[in-house]
This record gives structure tokens, C-alpha cells and sequence, in this order.
């Protein structure tokens, strides 16, 4: 094999293995999409919440899209919402089971009858959020940002919380168990009536800092 050819075959190499990188192998660029079906391509643009009330709309494609206004009944099951924004916005009886929320922005969001079980909320923002009546059971929350969250009625468990920043959270009426906490930040947390990861319940005088897994 002459020289010349050596390297032009060396750079074709290279360049596959750069955008194999970039795509899929530790540095991916996009969101999670439905294996063997596509849904409607919503992505990129700014979507008002009555595009999507009542609808059925399982394995959407919202990646980097902001959404406004009130969210209602809709099933955005399976959903790429990749880097979306929702800063503001309001959900309420929402089916957002196994969807790929990471690094989405849902700051100062209000969240009502929201189901998250499964989702990947890995990195994404909800300081400032109200939850309540909102199931993350078994979703990865990994580095979340819930500074000065309100959470009621939330269930939590066996979900993972690694990483996640929960100071200055209130936690009221929600449920842990199995939740795990490694490097979370719960330093000013406040607890009432909530169920510890390890089982044990917090009331007036004892939090869940001690009870954790």
C-alpha cells in the first residue's frame, strides 16, 4: 500500500470515528427516539399547550422545543424531549411514562397529575417547580436541579437521585423508599410526613438525612 493512499484511508478512519462519537457512543448529541416507529416531528419550534391538549401524541420528537401556556391530557408517552424548554408552562394529567427529558428546562413549572415513571430527567432544571400529585417511580434524575422545589404527593421511589441538588426543597406527603442518593444535596431540605428511602418516615423532629441509601 502506497504512502498516499495509507493516509487518505487513515483520515476516511478518523472521520467515521469522530461522528460515530458525536452520534452515539458517549457523546450523544440528540434525544432518545421510539424504536421502530416515528412519532409527529414537533421539534425546534414553540408549541402552545392547547397543540397538545387531549391528544395522543406517544413518541413525539419535542427535542429543543418550547412549550407554552397550559398542557392538558395529553399522553406524550415515550416522548423526545431532549433539551426542551417549559420554563412557566403548566402540565396537568400528563402521560409522560419512560420520555427522554434530559437536560430540559422546566424551571418555575407547575406539575399536577404528571406521570414521569421511567423518564430520564438526567440534568434538567426544576428549581423553582411546584410538583404535586407527579409519580417518578423508577426515573432517573441524576444532577436534577430542584432547588427550592415544592414537592407533594410525590413518589420517588427506587427512583435515582444521584447527583441531584435538592437544597431548599420542600418535600410534604411523598414517598422515597429505594430512592438512590448518592452525592445528593440535601442540606436544606425540609421533610413533613415523608417516607425515607430506607423505609423509616420523617415527621416534625427528624428528617430523611439520616435515612438514606
Amino acid at each position: 500500500m502506497n504512502t498516499r493512499w495509507s493516509r487518505s484511508l487513515s483520515c476516511v478512519i478518523a472521520t467515521a470515528m469522530s461522528s460515530a462519537l458525536l452520534i452515539g457512543c458517549g457523546g450523544e448529541k440528540h434525544g432518545r427516539s421510539c424504536s421502530g416507529r416515528a412519532g409527529k416531528d414537533l421539534s425546534g419550534r414553540t408549541v402552545a399547550g392547547d397543540d397538545l391538549l387531549q391528544k395522543t401524541l406517544r413518541c413525539v420528537n419535542l427535542e429543543g422545543s418550547t412549550l407554552t401556556g397550559l398542557v392538558s391530557e395529553a399522553n406524550l408517552r415515550h416522548g423526545n424531549l431532549y433539551k426542551a424548554r417549559l420554563t412557566g408552562a403548566s402540565l396537568e394529567n400528563v402521560d409522560l411514562r419512560e420520555a427522554d427529558l434530559r437536560g430540559a428546562d422546566l424551571s418555575s413549572v407547575s406539575l399536577s397529575q404528571v406521570d414521569l415513571r421511567g423518564a430520564d430527567l438526567s440534568d434538567a432544571m426544576l428549581s423553582k417547580s411546584l410538583l404535586e400529585d407527579v409519580s417518578f417511580g423508577g426515573a432517573h434524575l441524576s444532577d436534577v436541579d430542584l432547588r427550592a422545589a415544592s414537592l407533594t404527593h410525590v413518589d420517588l421511589t427506587k427512583a435515582d437521585l444521584s447527583g441531584a441538588d435538592l437544597s431548599g426543597a420542600a418535600l410534604t406527603d411523598s414517598d422515597l423508599r429505594g430512592a438512590r442518593t448518592r452525592d445528593t444535596d440535601l442540606s436544606t431540605t425540609t421533610w413533613e410526613n415523608v417516607v425515607c428511602p430506607d423505609g423509616s418516615r420523617s415527621n416534625a423532629g427528624t428528617s430523611c438525612t439520616s435515612h438514606l441509601t
